[in-house]
């Protein structure tokens, strides 16, 4: 039988899965994350062997050669990333098992948009800790916005929320800016007593994005709780995923055309003041525009790929 394997790489943990021809699993594995920006070049192969190992494991296959693979990784922003993960994946271990003329390697907005959607026009936008918005169009053509990272382009991510968040809680400490229930929520969901607690929190090494990212569940409780300097970071911010998806849509130039939009991520959940506020503006610009969760995982995604490209 010829196998076909399909990884999801993330910054949090790493899903291989291992299919048949037709895509039916036969084994799945999940190790540690293999973003190498975020652990390393030999730690993130590590975890991809790790994952791989356990999707045999799972099987109860012998390992053989794939016949098909497909690696969506977070983390592959530009070019200049792909000997990185060239080099992750072509490892000493893994290399025997593929077949090296039917090896993809994506970023996994990709995968994840693969999983979403069957349409031939689709695009992809992410609402995490992170941000990220990718689009294909039926003539293959492929288009980005933002998902640069915390300090180039992250606007629409939790991360964006939640710094804003810590910031408007200063100005209010200060006296720059307004009242906010964001100062009580905040250093209450922390367990911290004062304000002086929260520049120490915040400061603290080694720095996480995913620390700050995590605080836009409380600026969604706060606007839900009539808080208006929360209600309007999440209206900027949401602006913001709007400009994204709308230079993804005017570069593939379906802004007149049906398509899927993907939605994926936890600031989704924020459903009054974010994910209403960006569907309506979606819909006004583009009538032929279908909002989509996405149901099912990445790595059915990178199965997906990987069949095709048999």
């Amino acid at each position: 039988m010829r196998y076909i394997l399909g990884v999801d790489g993330g910054g949090t943990k790493t899903t291989a899965r291992i299919a048949d021809k037709e895509g039916n699993t036969l084994g799945q594995g999940v190790s540690g994350a293999s973003n190498y920006h975020s652990v390393g070049i030999e730690k993130a192969i590590m975890n991809l062997n790790q994952a791989i190992n356990k999707a045999w494991s799972d099987s109860g296959l012998l390992p053989t050669v794939f016949a098909s693979c497909c690696f969506g990784f977070a983390g592959y922003n530009t070019e200049l990333d792909r000997p990185s993960y060239e080099r992750i994946v072509f490892n000493a271990q893994l290399t025997p098992l593929l077949n090296t003329d039917r090896v993809l390697i994506f970023n996994d907005t990709r995968v994840g948009l693969a999983a979403g959607s069957d349409c031939s026009n689709k695009v992809i936008l992410i609402a995490g800790t992170g941000s990220n918005c990718y689009g294909l169009n039926q003539q293959g053509q492929q288009a980005k916005a933002t998902g640069w990272d915390y300090i180039l382009a992250d606007e629409g991510s939790g991360y964006s929320m939640g710094l804003k968040a810590l910031r408007a809680i200063m100005k209010a400490y200060d006296g720059r800016g307004p009242y906010t229930l964001l100062t009580d929520i905040i250093l209450g969901h922390l367990g911290l007593e004062s304000i002086d607690h929260l520049i120490m929190w915040t400061y603290q090494k080694p720095f996480s994005k995913d620390r700050i990212g995590d605080l836009s569940k409380q600026v969604c409780d706060a606007a839900e709780n009539g808080d208006q300097v929360s209600q309007q970071i999440l209206a900027e911010e949401a602006k913001e995923a709007v400009r994204s998806v709308s230079a993804v849509v005017e570069k593939l130039g379906l802004e007149g055309q049906e398509f899927d939009l993907v939605m994926v991520g936890g600031n989704f959940k924020c459903e009054k003041y974010f994910k209403q506020k960006l569907a309506l503006d979606l819909k006004a610009k583009y009538p032929g525009i279908k909002f989509l969760p996405l149901t099912r995982e990445p790595v059915h995604g990178a199965v997906k790929l990987a069949i095709e490209n048999l």
